[in-house]
């Protein structure tokens, strides 16, 4: 059995496919929520993965007051929420964590996660179906693994301007090189959004953050 938190922020629109994504028969889990104001450190036990979901956490738009000027800056009100501390405690248990899309900046946020994500080059949102290679460990060490995953982004350009550490991998990238997906230890971020992809990518993504020859997965 895979215990499976699914974080849910004010705002995000994807929290509910990424239950169901989680949750769906053929793989052994059981998923639940759990809402950003909960500090509660006991959802950690017994706890395999938590999932922070894509989607608007908050708006991203940052007031200066109620009708003035804001900036967009995804993640950084959601850093504030009270369950920041379940996520870094979960970090510090080396309990499996994922980000997806705007799950995924806010681990950068937090720094859990190397580089940003910023405005895409072209200051357009994005919503499309790409092609990423997969390359991760031992798990397609000679072949890269072929994969078809829906983007929605707007900044969903990745930077890092500092070398990678030794437990640091782009384990996600488009075919023109460009990072898709980044992991330290036992964080991973990625941007596609695996839950609107007809389950196809399922198996791989938990032979990524498990191992491929975990017991439970099936």
């Amino acid at each position: 059995m895979i215990n499976v938190g699914i974080i849910q922020y004010p705002g995000s629109n994807c929290d509910s496919e990424t239950f169901r994504y989680f949750n769906i028969t053929g793989f052994d889990t059981k998923c639940f929520y759990i809402w950003h104001k909960e500090e509660n450190l006991s959802l950690l036990d017994g706890l395999d993965l938590l999932v922070l979901p894509g989607g608007f956490a908050f708006g991203d738009r940052i007031y200066n007051k109620a009708t003035e000027n804001y900036i967009i800056s995804p993640g950084t009100m959601a850093i504030d929420s009270p369950v920041s501390t379940i996520i870094k405690e979960a970090h510090k248990k080396n309990i499996v964590i994922l980000g997806i899309c705007n799950g995924f900046q806010i681990l950068t946020q937090m720094g859990l996660l190397p580089g940003k994500l910023l405005l895409n080059e072209s200051a357009k949102f994005y919503s499309e179906k790409v092609t990423c290679n997969i390359e991760y460990k031992n798990i397609y060490k000679d072949i890269s693994k072929v994969t078809q995953l829906y983007i929605a982004n707007s900044y969903g350009k990745y930077v890092n301007y500092n070398k990678l550490m030794s437990d640091e991998q782009y384990f996600l990238k488009y075919q023109d090189g460009r990072v898709a997906g980044v992991c330290k230890n036992t964080v991973f971020g990625m941007m596609p959004h695996p839950e609107r992809n007809n389950f196809d990518f399922k198996q791989t993504l938990f032979e990524i953050l498990f191992g491929s020859d975990k017991n439970q997965l099936y």
